[in-house]
Formats: structure tokens, sequence, C-alpha cells
């Protein structure tokens, strides 16, 4: 008897252990739920059916929701892939599935390759029931993280209901202010930089493209200094307004990466339904770019007693490299 209950005691002691051992990894709580999803740095697009909530970070993983017309979470039913096209990159585009992740409301997962190129397409093809979910993200090093953080910067310079001088569609970028247009006859597409007071000034060593998408399907355009760089020209492939545009500056080592008039936590409307963005417009390009910069002397005097003189660039950021000095 005395065996037989040291025996039962090993048994149960063994047993505990092993779902102590267990435990840990069967409960682990999925990262992302269907509830916190939103506040993980997601994308919301809206479709004619209902929307897609999706995240995407820098290491490639990817997730994604999909809500009913009533913001419900859809949790059978859904499948899909994601394409991802790296733009310069031969060979045919990366594809993964969408697959469930368990006990997270609906939330699907996939494996992307990491983001290593300043802008990755990344085009999702979902069905909830039957029913097509179909649209494209173009997303930096950072992932939609940073698309949020870019947004949530840009709101910091006032341009909502204001036009360009050329009559176009103003974006803040970083340190900058730019002005995207195209002419409505020719699909010639000129994107200027301007200073705080709205005015054309010379693009610098800047460079600059922009993913647009249309109901044809997205595109990336890869935009060339024009005359004297005095502005940025590119031409559109189909003479329509976009309905997205995310554009990418460099200037300086440092590349900003914004989607055109996106606000952070608003809803991007894609398909039939989706308001574009007004570049089209009849235009002379009249408009003449200031090369003269500003220039402010510095009432103070140096160490060595020689006046100071500053010159201003571009929006107004102090570059310390523009000093001259006279006796």
């Amino acid at each position: 008897m005395r065996i037989q209950r040291c025996l039962r005691s090993v048994l149960f002691s063994l047993a505990v252990a092993s779902m102590a051992l267990a435990s840990p990894a069967c409960s682990k709580p999925p990262q992302i739920t269907a509830e916190s999803i939103e506040d993980n740095w997601a994308l919301t697009e809206q479709h004619e059916p209902g929307s897609v909530v999706m995240t995407v970070a820098p290491d490639g993983k990817v997730t994604a929701l999909v809500k009913d017309r009533d913001g419900k979470p859809i949790e059978e039913g859904v499948s899909g892939n994601l394409t991802v096209k790296v733009p310069g990159k031969e060979g045919a585009p990366a594809t993964a599935e969408l697959v469930p992740e368990p006990k997270a409301g609906g939330v699907l997962v996939a494996k992307i390759p990491p983001l290593e190129d300043e802008l990755t397409e990344v085009g999702y093809e979902l069905k909830v029931n039957g029913e097509p979910f179909k649209g494209a993200l173009h997303v930096p090093r950072g992932g939609t993280r940073e698309l949020q953080e870019s947004a949530k910067e840009s709101q910091a310079i006032k341009v909502e209901g204001k036009k360009g001088p050329n009559g176009g569609v103003l974006q803040p970028v970083g340190d900058d202010i730019v002005e995207i247009v195209a002419d409505k006859a020719t699909g010639d597409v000129r994107v200027y930089v301007l200073d705080l007071d709205l005015k054309p000034v010379p693009i610098g060593q800047r460079e600059i493209k922009l993913a647009i998408q249309t109901a044809s399907g997205p595109d990336v355009l890869v935009l060339a200094p024009g005359p004297d760089r005095l502005y940025f020209t590119g031409k559109l492939k189909v003479k329509v307004n976009p309905t997205k545009i995310t554009v990418v500056l460099k200037d300086g080592g440092r590349t900003h990466v914004v989607l055109c008039n996106y606000h952070p936590g608003s809803v991007i409307v894609v398909g039939a339904s989706a308001p574009v963005i007004g570049i089209l417009v009849a235009t002379t390009w009249a408009v003449k770019v200031n090369v003269k910069p500003t220039v402010v002397v510095h009432d103070d005097d140096d160490d060595d007693g020689r006046r100071v003189i500053v010159v201003r660039k571009g929006k107004g950021k102090w570059k310390g490299k523009g000093k001259w000095r006279w006796k």
C-alpha cells in the first residue's frame, strides 16, 4: 500500500510538472487581436461590403482583419493572399497566404520579406464568403507605423482647404511642403517644393517619387528634376485623378514617406466610391520659382568682430553651411 501511495504521488507530481511546462505555450495570448489591431499602427481601407484593417511591420509580419458594413469583425469564411512587389527589383512578386490567428477574433496573419526598400507595394486580395476585398498599400521601411507617425507630424502644418500656386494638391513632407499637380490635357506631372508662404523654391538636391493608385491599379512614378532644378517632372500613364498618393522625398540623407491627405485614425475609402485627389488641372505652368534666397543679417557680432549673414533656404530652416562673413 505504501508503495502504491508513493507511486501515485510520483505520477501526480509528474503530471503537474508537465502541465506547468505546457501551459505557458498553450495559453499564450495572440499579440494582436480584433480588439487591439487598430491600436497597433493599422491602416483601415473601406470597401463597398466592409473594411480591411491591416498592419505591416518592418520585419514583414502582416496582420489583417475584415469587418462588415457595421464595423463588426468577421471571424468565419475569410481567406486571402498578399502579393509583394518591390519597385526596381526584377522577378515575379512574392506571395504569402493570410491564415487565421487562433483566439484572435478573426485576425489573419502572414509573413512577407522584410521591408528593405524605401517603398514596398503590398497588395491584398481577400474573399469573405465569396465577396472580394482587393487593394494595395505602399509602405516604407518602418511599415504602417511610419505612415501613421508621418501623418501625425504633418498635422503641424495647416494646408487643408488650400491650393498650390499652380492649382495643385498641397502635402507636408518632412520639413517641406510640396505641390502635386498634373496638366489635364497632357498628363504631365510636376511637383514643386514650396516655402511657408506657399511660394515655389528650387528643389536643391532632393529626390522624389510618387506611388499613385487609380481605378486601373497602382503605379510608381520616379520623377526627374526639371530645368535648372526648379521642380520635378514626370508623366501619368492614365490621365485620371488618383484615389491615393504616397509621396517619397529624399533630402540630405533622410527619407520621408507620407500618405497624401491622410490623418491618423481616418479611414481610406477605396474602390468605385473612393473620392479622388484632384491633381489634374488646366495649367499654363506660368508660376515662377523664386530662386533668390532670403538674406538675414544678424545685429550681433561674432567673436572676431565680423557681422554674419545667414542664407535662408526652402522652408526657412537655418543651414549652418550657408554663412558668409566680411569685415
